[in-house]
């Protein structure tokens, strides 16, 4: 005979039960790991739009601005003749976007007036993006 032994259903019942207990206590911290991480990748795309407005300002050597146009909208437009705009772009379901200015860009990258744009999550939790009147961008 050779010494293999087979699982009891007891054993095989407890190690279901172990596993479910593990996925149990596992679940919550994931299920926030992966809100935080939604939250990041709507501030970080509202900063990086910033950052290509500035940007757009400089190459097209026209003043160019971030406009909130709704809780959960906003635009990039550039002047030429008149406000031309450039990108419309919407937030994730579950946030919401507001701003104390229009932050607008000027060809040599500076800025006027400053601003501060917040992005809300569902749970009222917000992130900064803080424009500078030098043009720099930086979030809290």
């Amino acid at each position: 005979m050779s010494g293999s032994r087979a699982f009891t259903l007891f054993e095989i019942l407890i190690a279901i039960l172990i596993i479910g207990l593990l996925a149990l206590v596992a679940v919550p911290p994931i299920y926030r790991a992966q809100q935080d991480l939604r939250f990041s990748a709507a501030a970080n795309r509202v900063r990086s739009e910033l950052h290509r407005t500035r940007i757009l300002a400089i190459v097209r050597d026209e003043d160019c601005r971030f406009r909130v146009t709704s809780p959960t909208s906003y635009l990039v437009e550039c002047q030429g003749q008149d406000w031309r705009t450039l990108a419309s772009h919407d937030l994730p379901a579950g946030f919401e976007i507001s701003a104390n200015s229009r932050p607008e860009f000027h060809p040599r990258g500076n800025v006027g007036p400053m601003g501060t744009i917040r992005v809300w999550n569902e749970d009222g939790d917000q992130k900064r993006v803080i424009i500078a009147r030098s043009g720099r961008i930086r979030m809290e």
